[in-house]
């Protein structure tokens, strides 16, 4: 892997976005997701989905992604089901600082280098490169009696500066003639992050290229629980409820953001101490617990397909989200069209700021606290559209292609005096496009 002079953590949240906005690949089952087992499939072959997916944000990431998965259903309806995904991303990713009518200079996350950003225009690294390779598995076991059964799963990712290793279990067991389904699982996950230079030591201030003082690696790790029914309401029918909890303590601080610090009355960039701006290392939280309640209905309309889902989520961050998501698929004897589109809002994290004063930098500096300017965990909307085109190809293989358009748009949650002339949270617009193809 080469060396990189620029990696954030916010490529995580663009695969947030890759996947839900595309529905990517298969995915193998975590807790409380049902594994879809395709009994349909010959016992003793193999079937096979591979995929191709790109991401493009208008004058900003992008992103590669090629995967495979294959699984296998045995003569005991048990499933063998294996996925690789490698994915590169490139281009120019926000460092959390504002733009300001002034040129402004940061230091690199190595230390050794700078680079400089225009008057008015947002603060971007435009050396960003990161690669990351995942591999999951899991099995999925029919019990005695076929009305229950256990998923296991376990995945293993690997980036230049993160390595993520993870298990699953989730148990399920059919009710009522087999029209509801009840599960529960619970999931692990532990992350071992090196980040580029180092750590910075949280609200401290940039300095110069450089030495500096810097903190080593850093872990995390999170446990998961869900509890979730399907039911078939009738033969056109089928709803599904799911609540969750997430629980995770250790490093959640974003290594590579910053946050402006300027005069509370004209809005300018304070002085630093050895760079001409002042910008302080964010701090967040070493613990967060995520809850989340979700519901869907799927139903048979005269032969096409309509769904319809809706997730709320909320932690002791002060991040409250709602997701709707719709999909009807229009379906012909070899092909299908399915119109999608996604909603999503948030409301900002407590210790959430565009950019602090001189005055909340120096109460910072001396009692400590949260902060960030990421705004991903500001105030936000997302809204996707696509289309997808199902087909057979001549040798009666299933293929689709899909293309989404998705748009994100922020609110600033601090304004100073010639901020107001300035555009500190922009919009983001990105192209999807994917392509599958099974066998």
């Amino acid at each position: 892997m080469n060396n990189q002079n620029r990696k954030l953590k916010s490529n995580k949240d663009i695969r947030k976005i890759l996947t839900s906005a595309t529905g990517c690949l298969l995915g193998v089952t975590t807790a409380g997701v049902q594994a879809e087992s395709d009994t349909a499939n010959l016992e003793g072959e193999w079937k096979t989905d591979i995929a191709v997916l790109g991401y493009t944000e208008t004058d900003r990431v992008s992103a590669f992604e090629p995967a495979i998965a294959i699984k296998k259903t045995f003569e005991d309806e048990s499933v063998l089901g294996f996925k690789l995904v490698f994915d590169a991303l490139t281009g120019a990713s926000a460092n959390g600082a504002s733009a300001t009518g002034e040129v402004q200079t940061f230091t690199r996350p190595s230390g050794s280098g700078t680079y400089i950003t225009g008057k008015d225009e947002t603060p971007l690294d435009d050396t960003f490169r990161d690669t990351r390779i995942n591999f999951t598995a899991n099995y999925e076991q029919p019990l005695s009696d076929r009305l229950e059964k256990i998923v296991w799963g376990a995945n293993i990712s690997n980036e230049f500066d993160f390595t993520s290793f993870g298990g699953s279990g989730t148990f399920m067991r059919d009710l009522n003639q087999r029209n509801t389904t009840l599960s529960a699982g619970f999931s692990f996950e532990i992350d071992a992050i090196k980040p580029v230079g180092g750590a910075p030591v949280a609200l401290t201030e940039m300095q110069a290229a450089g030495p500096s003082t810097r903190e080593g690696e850093k872990s995390r790790n999170m446990v998961e629980m869900l509890l979730g029914v399907t039911q078939v309401v009738d033969r056109n029918t089928l709803m599904q409820f799911n609540y969750g909890v997430a629980v995770s303590n250790g490093y959640h601080t974003d290594a590579y953001k910053i946050v402006s610090v300027v005069d509370e009355v004209t809005g300018v960039v304070a002085p630093g101490e050895s760079l001409d701006g002042k910008y302080l290392y964010e701090s967040r939280p070493d613990g967060r617990i995520k809850h989340s309640l979700f519901a869907k209905v799927k139903r048979n309309i005269s032969g096409d397909v309509a769904d319809a889902s809706y997730r709320f989520m909320w932690d002791d961050w002060g991040v409250a989200s709602s997701t709707i998501d719709m999909h009807y698929r229009f379906n012909q004897k070899s092909w299908y069209l399915e119109p999608h589109v996604r909603y999503y809002s948030q409301q900002a994290a407590d210790f959430y700021h565009t950019s602090i004063t001189t005055t909340q930098a120096t109460l910072l500096e001396t009692s400590g606290g949260d902060l960030t300017a990421d705004y991903r965990l500001g105030e936000m909307a997302a809204t996707t559209i696509g289309l997808k085109l199902g087909f057979l190809t001549p040798g009666g293989n299933k293929s689709s292609i899909r293309l989404e358009y998705y748009n994100q748009t922020s609110r600033a949650s601090d304004v100073y005096g010639a901020q107001s002339s300035q555009d500190l949270v922009p919009d983001v617009d990105a192209v999807i496009m994917q392509y599958n193809y099974s066998f």
